[in-house]
C-alpha cells in the first residue's frame, strides 16, 4: 500500500486565481444572468477577470458561487459545471499535466500545486491491492456551495483524467459526500459506474494500472519547465495572511468539540492571547469564525442531508436544538425547518423543470 496527498500548509493562505471562474461566467452569460452585479457583490471588479494573475480570496470566491447558484437555480449545476474545466482552463498546471509520464506523476504535479486547481478539498490518492483511490476531503466549510463543490471537484478530475490519457478512465466506483439526489442519469452518463452517495468524502475509484499508463502527450523535458513555473506561481500564493483559514480548519474538523478561544488555543498549542492578536491582525476574531463556521455547516447539513436538527445542532456544538434555532433565525431571518424545505422545494421545481 502507498499513498500520497496535499499538504495542509496550503491552508496558511488559500488565495486562488480568478480565471477559475470563468466557466461559471460563460455559463451564467449563455443563461442571461447579469454577471456584474454576482462580481460587485463579491468585491470583485469585471476587468479582473482578464489578468491571468489577479488572485481571489475564498471569501470572494464563495459569495460570488452562491450568488451565482442562486441565479441559476439549478442545484445539481456542478456536475455539468466540472466537464468544462477542461485541461486547458488550468493553464501553465493543465500542461504540466498533460505532458506528464503518467497520471501518478500528473497527480503529484497537481498535489504540489492544490492552489492552482480551484478546490477548497484535500486530496489524496493510494493505492492498495492493484486497486488506485482518488480521495477528495473535506477541509473547509462551504456552506451552500457544498453540493456544487463535490460535484464540480469530482467531475472536473474525472474530465482532466480522460483527457490526460487520452481515452475514458474506466471507474470500478465514485462516491459524493452530499445526499442521493433525485436525478441519477447524469451521474450515471458521466462517470458510468456504480455511484455512492453520503460518503464520508468524494471518491473516484479504478485500476491501479491506470495510474502507469503513459499519457497521450507525455515530454518529459517540457514536463519539467511548466512544473518549474507551477511552483513558482505557487509560491507566490502561499506566502502572506491566513492564520484565520488555519483557525477556520481546525474548527471545521472539530466544531462540536471547540467551542471557546480557550479550547482552540489549546488544540494549536499557543495562548488564547496569541490566538487573539493573529486573528485580530487579519481584521477577524474567533468568535466571528466560529459563527460563520457554524452557519456554512448548517446550510450544509439541511440541505445535503437527512440529519434531524437536534443532530445537526450536536454535531455544531451547540448544548440543545433551541440554542440553535435561535442562532439561524439570526443568520438567515427563518428557522432551519423552514430554509430545509425551501432547499427541497427548489431543488424538486429544477427536477420538474429538466425532466
Amino acid at each position: 500500500m502507498w499513498s500520497m496527498a496535499t499538504s495542509n500548509r496550503h491552508l496558511s493562505g488559500i488565495r486562488h486565481l480568478v480565471y477559475g471562474l470563468n466557466p461559471l461566467i460563460t455559463l451564467l452569460r449563455a443563461r442571461g444572468v447579469a454577471v456584474e452585479p454576482l462580481l460587485s457583490a463579491a468585491n470583485l471588479k469585471s476587468h479582473a477577470l482578464t489578468n491571468p494573475e489577479y488572485e481571489i480570496t475564498p471569501a470572494q470566491e464563495l459569495t460570488f458561487t452562491g450568488l451565482a447558484l442562486d441565479a441559476l437555480q439549478s442545484p445539481g449545476i456542478g456536475l455539468e459545471m466540472g466537464p468544462r474545466y477542461h485541461l486547458s482552463a488550468y493553464g501553465v498546471l493543465g500542461l504540466a499535466i498533460m505532458t506528464s509520464a503518467n497520471l501518478k506523476q500528473a497527480l503529484q504535479t497537481v498535489f504540489d500545486n492544490v492552489m492552482l486547481t480551484w478546490t477548497y478539498f484535500g486530496l489524496q490518492l493510494r493505492a492498495e491491492r492493484d486497486v488506485a483511490t482518488f480521495t477528495m476531503a473535506r477541509e473547509r466549510d462551504l456552506g451552500r456551495c457544498f453540493r456544487y463543490m463535490c460535484d464540480r471537484g469530482l467531475s472536473a478530475t474525472y474530465t482532466i483524467f480522460t483527457e490526460a490519457l487520452g481515452e475514458r478512465l474506466p471507474l470500478r466506483r465514485a462516491s459524493f459526500m452530499h445526499e442521493r439526489p433525485d436525478a441519477l442519469q447524469p451521474y450515471d452518463a458521466l462517470f458510468g459506474c456504480p455511484i455512492a452517495f453520503c460518503a464520508p468524502a468524494n471518491e473516484l475509484v479504478f485500476d491501479e494500472a491506470w495510474l502507469y499508463r503513459p499519457l497521450a502527450q507525455s515530454e518529459a523535458s517540457t514536463h519539467r519547465i511548466f512544473a518549474e513555473q507551477c511552483r513558482r506561481i505557487s509560491s507566490r500564493l502561499g506566502t502572506g495572511g491566513g492564520f484565520a483559514e488555519i483557525v477556520r480548519y481546525n474548527l471545521v474538523r472539530d466544531v462540536a468539540e471547540i467551542c471557546s478561544l480557550d479550547q482552540l488555543a489549546d488544540k494549536m498549542s499557543l495562548t488564547a492571547r496569541t490566538v487573539q492578536r493573529k486573528l485580530a491582525q487579519e481584521h477577524t476574531s474567533f468568535k466571528q469564525l466560529l459563527e460563520e463556521v457554524r452557519r456554512n455547516l448548517a446550510l450544509e447539513y439541511l440541505a445535503n442531508s437527512r440529519l434531524a436538527v437536534a443532530d445537526i445542532a450536536a454535531r455544531l456544538g451547540y448544548s440543545d436544538a433551541a440554542g440553535f434555532n435561535h442562532a439561524f433565525r439570526r443568520w438567515l431571518g427563518c428557522p432551519p425547518g423552514t430554509y430545509r424545505r425551501q432547499a427541497a422545494a427548489t431543488a424538486q421545481r429544477h427536477q420538474e423543470e429538466t425532466t
